[in-house]
């Protein structure tokens, strides 16, 4: 049992709100234009012991903030957990709440309220982020059709590159690249503000990457009953990326797979295409949405490429494939 077998089997039962979707999406409309959505980070799972407290604060925001902006909204007012280990000393507090302010300010969002609490465990962060969209409401996983195209913002990669970085998986670096990968790990760079105008114009449906491009593009695939034909050459990648992967210390289905990245999948109709072109936001389009069922990405040769698993999953049985 993985985490979506989880919140199915237990959680999606008690769901009373037709807003919460059955909790099958990343956000809730919990009033018309109003949206929330809610992601933890936990030392050790998703940043490391000795990772600068700022930074640790600037990804809670950044990781929350990549939901709201995908299904098109701006965020807003936000509400913090803190769960300090008690061998931490208090006085790296002013670190995180130095990055936690500067980073809601970044995108928007202000501080209503929250809980603290300590532990013997490890440190722990949640964040519930309100969000506010337009007319159409929240952009879904569900509205994706037949000839449409897959677009993804940014570069895929970099985040998984950087946590091997951080931890040395990828050997000795030049500082450059060290310093670049384990930037993008530590603090990840979400599609900037005014792109959320053009999700809610013209995304029929969305989703951010954090679980991987290949495990992210199967929930679209899922919840709008299309197949999602992804292009492997076609997946933008950083130069550093694709340098290692020239090298050979890095596989694309890694990058592909990794998660960590926090940009932003969704697709559109082909008549969108322009609008695309000219938003000032690096775009790429990766694929094309085909009647049938899961996510396909092919080689050079149009031939699918296998991967073990297609993305993190948390709860996941280690022998799973």
């Amino acid at each position: 049992m993985d985490e979506f077998d989880l919140i199915r089997r237990y959680f999606a039962p008690l769901v009373t709100s037709p807003g919460a979707e059955d909790l099958r999406n990343d956000v809730a409309e919990i009033a018309p234009g109003l949206i929330v959505t809610k992601d933890a980070i936990v030392e050790g799972v998703h940043f490391l012991h000795d990772d600068p407290l700022d930074t640790v604060a600037q990804k809670l925001v950044r990781v929350n903030v990549s939901d709201i902006i995908a299904k098109g909204g701006k965020p807003d007012a936000a509400l913090l957990a803190l769960v300090w280990p008690k061998g931490r000393p208090h006085e790296q507090l002013e670190d995180f709440a130095s990055g936690l302010g500067k980073d809601l300010r970044r995108w928007g969002a202000h501080l209503v309220g929250g809980d603290t609490t300590s532990t013997d465990g490890q440190l722990t962060l949640s964040l519930t982020l309100l969000g506010k969209v337009g007319g159409r409401g929240p952009v879904r996983r569900s509205g994706a059709k037949p000839g449409e195209d897959i677009w993804v913002t940014g570069d895929i990669g970099d985040g998984w590159l950087g946590l091997q970085a951080a931890t040395g998986a990828l050997g000795p670096l030049i500082a450059e690249a060290q310093n670049q990968l384990v930037s993008r790990y530590r603090v990840p760079e979400p599609p900037r503000l005014p792109f959320a105008d053009l999700i809610g114009a013209r995304a029929s449906a969305s989703i951010d990457v954090s679980d991987g491009l290949v495990a992210d593009a199967a929930h679209i695939a899922e919840a709008s009953s299309v197949r999602m034909l992804i292009g492997a050459s076609l997946v933008p990648l950083s130069a550093t990326a694709s340098l290692y992967i020239g090298n050979g210390k890095a596989d694309l289905r890694d990058l592909l797979t990794g998660g960590d990245d926090y940009q932003t999948l969704f697709t559109a109709p082909q008549a969108a295409r322009k609008a695309m072109r000219s938003s000032g936001t690096k775009l790429t389009r990766i694929g094309v949405v085909t009647a049938g069922e899961g996510v396909f990405v092919l080689d050079a040769y149009n031939q699918p490429l296998k991967f073990e698993a297609a993305g993190w999953r948390h709860f996941r049985d280690p022998a799973q494939s």
